[in-house]
């Protein structure tokens, strides 16, 4: 009978030790959550501007530093629609996700959150490139008064939840300073018109005519609102047709008259480099004949 009552009484113990545990457990959990922070990046009502940083023919930039974390680009290139980015001078690995929230100003009646993206960290400086689409309701937005919000959820790369926030104060004050910039931008951007190529017919040292007069026409234009162009290389090309020794000396030919082509369209001098390959880089390997006419060419590049 002894044995017994011991038996329930060290399992009453047990379950009673049991249940302490548990609570012991939830309290414990109850204040994790407590003590969890958000910790929130925001320029003060002092603090917060807007300001035009970049002013050119082919990029406008407007930035908006938020204190203690980076900043906040929006920009737009010549021939590319509106671009906004997260600056951070704080380490974050690659892979953390970010919510991007419009959240309706403290002034309406019934506060609100639109997720305007879901994105992940590079891992890099620019934190997070937000695509064009919520970029343009994000900038509109601000217009309005709303705020956006970029949510780190706790993760173990952040052990505390984060949310960086732009401010709406003095936005409207460098919007049409950067509106003004983006109607002055360039129709056409340095990828679409950085290489063009000019051709030649069967052992001529002269271009086509039909190309003569438009084969660098968008090249040289955008060259003269592009002042990071630091070099303007010329390459000349020959088919394989003919000797290796003769082949070389036709591409160069070929590449010096460019050269005093785009001299005479009042390319700087100083810019231009020239260089002959004869057949030894065509641009098609076959024989037919619209290969061999592919491969009689003079290529001019723009590099920054």
């Amino acid at each position: 009978m002894r044995i017994w009552t011991d038996k329930i009484t060290n399992n009453t113990y047990l379950i009673k030790m049991l249940k302490f545990f548990l609570f012991l457990f939830a309290v414990s959990g109850m204040l994790t959550e407590a003590l969890a922070i958000e910790r929130r990046y925001i320029a003060s009502l002092e603090e917060s501007l807007w300001e035009m940083t970049v002013t050119t023919p082919i990029y406008c930039e407007m930035t908006h530093v938020i204190p203690n974390f980076g900043k906040a680009v929006f920009s737009r290139a010549a021939g590319r629609k509106l671009q906004l980015r997260l600056i951070t001078q704080q380490r974050f690995a690659k892979g953390v996700a970010v919510e991007f929230l419009s959240e309706s100003p403290d002034w309406k009646p019934i506060g609100s959150k639109f997720s305007l993206a879901n994105l992940q960290t590079s891992g890099g400086e620019t934190i997070v490139e937000v695509p064009e689409s919520a970029a343009r309701f994000a900038y509109l937005e601000l217009h309005d008064g709303f705020h956006q919000g970029f949510y780190f959820p706790e993760s173990k790369n952040l052990y505390d939840s984060m949310v960086v926030m732009m401010s709406t104060v003095r936005f409207r004050s460098a919007e049409p300073d950067f509106e003004q910039c983006v109607r002055g931008l360039y129709l056409e951007n340095f990828e679409e018109v950085k290489f063009a190529r000019i051709h030649f017919d069967h052992d001529e040292e002269f271009p086509r005519i039909d190309e003569e007069d438009h084969a660098f026409t968008r090249m040289l234009d955008y060259l003269m609102v592009d002042p990071s162009i630091r070099e303007v290389v010329i390459s000349g090309h020959a088919d394989h047709t003919g000797s290796l020794c003769y082949n070389d000396s036709l591409s160069a030919r070929r590449a010096w008259y460019v050269y005093d082509l785009l001299l005479g369209q009042g390319v700087d001098p100083k810019l231009l480099r020239v260089d002959f390959f004869g057949e030894r880089k065509p641009l098609r390997p076959g024989k037919s004949v619209s290969d061999l006419a592919a491969n009689r060419r003079v290529s001019v590049e723009l590099r920054r």
